[in-house]
């Protein structure tokens, strides 16, 4: 106690000389956070939050981002919007839920972005209060330049419909892009001015070389980089494929029969990724339900994420290098998990953890430098990305995003900043809506929402006929293995979770099938 009493007391005294600019709860020089930092945004595709090192996974070599972590905040309990690439990339970017932004694969949504929606995202507007900007990689979402909401066909997959013109730097690429060497030997069109032979690779040259390029700006720079790795073809370097060869790498502790057959029928029979577990795709080396294949897919995806992982690496020195490192803020996510097995399904998209659930180290240098790595519990959303990146360059956020800056959990001033956070799965596969068919009371689909709470996760099929629900004690049943819906016990719990999720609906959800 007598200790506590004279830290608190050096504090007030280093408020008075310094101008009182240290803050006393959370020992923070206020006036070191008030310059604005330069940020680097790096996004994995297809990323599982378990599948790094520093989150105890013992198989995945990811040195870099260990290292990372360990000298960071990382929030185990963060959660993805939309857990598919283009609708989850919007959601970072603009701050929305899907069902506000409408940019998804699958109907009701399937809507590009217009140009007065983009112009509210985090990159605009700080490249607007003065940051020097660049985009790397894949995009994922489509942007036109009319005010209408055109009914997607593609057009995230086209360069016209890329927002080149609002960046400083724009080395991004429209769809998926390949790994290798495409025609005329470029990486989706860029040069291979390197002579790399991966994207990783020559995407960890494009960050350096915009590195060294805004480093002589007279400016603070935002750097985007939006990694394809580790999605599929699972296609990785050799040098890194060659690190797990006589590993022999487990399956996932709950990919096994009883997992599955608890999973709703509707999920069973209609999700691509239980076709894709099952040998009912027309990609043998996705058909993990064989071994040898399940081994060769579990290493391609880990070497892909350790070639990331070489690149993060890279990146920190580079910024080391400079002399810059001491006031550039670094945030790590993905914009999806992936099943790799659990409960033997292959992709995404799906609500529960496994694809739901974001990994998300921010670093702060400083404020964390002198400090080793902190966990946080509290509830994060994937739309709190943007404000938080835009509260770090003292940009007030636009009254379109609800999600609130992380920066007071990272800098020890509130311990969580949501009760509950909310989701969606729009994607069907394309099937036909509620709209289209004959008998709509037999209808259905696995389109999908959810809300997680401290303790509870509630997930809703609402366009199954009968609606189906599942309610999971998730703080203790981590695998979601036990529904509790039906539970005469968890009756007031299930009343409570179904308000959270009406709630967030009717106040974030614009696109509905009806029937």
């Amino acid at each position: 106690m007598k200790f506590k009493i004279l830290t608190v007391a050096l504090l007030i005294l280093l408020n008075i000389i310094n101008g009182c600019h240290v803050d006393v709860k959370s020992g923070i020089d206020k006036k070191k956070l008030s310059e604005k930092p330069n940020i680097i945004f790096l996004l994995a595709d297809d990323l599982r939050s378990t599948a790094l090192g520093c989150m105890g996974n013992s198989h995945v070599i990811t040195p870099n981002i260990d290292e990372l972590a360990g000298q960071s905040v990382m929030f185990l309990n963060a959660y993805h919007v939309a857990p598919i690439c283009m609708p989850s990339r919007t959601s970072i970017m603009t701050g929305k839920y899907l069902g506000t932004h409408g940019s998804g694969f699958d109907r009701p949504t399937n809507y590009v972005i217009t140009k007065e929606e983009f112009e509210t995202s985090y990159p605009v507007l700080l490249r607007n209060s003065g940051y020097y900007t660049g985009f790397i990689g894949k995009f994922g979402f489509a942007v036109s330049e009319g005010p209408e909401k055109l009914v997607d066909k593609g057009y995230e997959n086209k360069q016209e419909y890329m927002p080149k013109k609002h960046f400083d730097v724009w080395n991004g690429f429209p769809g998926q892009g390949s790994y290798r060497l495409g025609k005329g030997g470029t990486f989706n069109g860029y040069e291979n001015i390197w002579h790399s032979d991966h994207l990783n690779e020559f995407m960890g040259h494009q960050a350096i070389e915009f590195i060294e390029k805004a480093n002589k700006e007279n400016k603070p720079f935002c750097l985007s980089v939006s990694f394809k790795a580790p999605h599929a073809p699972f296609d990785p370097q050799e040098q890194f494929r060659k690190l797990y060869d006589k590993e022999k790498i487990p399956r996932m502790n709950n990919d096994s029969p009883e997992y599955y057959y608890e999973l709703p029928k509707v999920v069973q029979l209609k999700s691509r990724n239980a076709d894709w577990y099952f040998g009912r795709m027309n990609r043998p080396d996705w058909h993990i339900e064989i071994d040898s294949t399940y081994e060769m897919f579990i290493k391609n995806y880990y070497s892909l994420i350790t070639g990331l992982d070489n690149v993060v690496g890279q990146i920190r020195q580079k910024v080391d290098d400079l002399g810059i490192a001491g006031k550039t803020v670094i945030i790590f996510t993905s914009d999806n998990g992936f099943f790799c097995g659990s409960r033997q399904l292959m992709g995404k998209a799906i609500l529960y953890d496994e694809s739901a659930k974001a990994p998300l180290i921010v670093y702060d240098p400083r404020y964390m430098k002198e400090k080793k790595g902190i966990t946080e519990q509290g509830l994060v959303s994937i739309i709190d990305i943007a404000p938080t990146i835009l509260s770090l360059a003292d940009v007030a956020k636009p009254e379109s995003m609800p999600g609130e800056s992380i920066m007071p959990i990272v800098w020890n001033e509130k311990e969580e900043i949501n009760d509950a956070v909310y989701g969606e799965n729009n994607f069907d596969n394309n099937q036909p809506v509620i709209s289209e068919v004959k008998n709509p009371d037999n209808y259905q689909s696995i389109r999908s929402k959810y809300v997680r709470t401290k303790n509870f996760k509630y997930i809703r099929y609402p366009e199954c006929h009968p609606e189906i629900e599942e309610l999971f004690e998730i703080n203790k049943d981590t695998l979601e293995a036990n529904n509790l819906v039906h539970l005469p016990e968890y009756e007031d719990i299930v009343r409570e979770m179904r308000e959270k999720l009406d709630s967030f609906e009717k106040e974030y959800v614009r696109y509905h099938n009806t029937p």
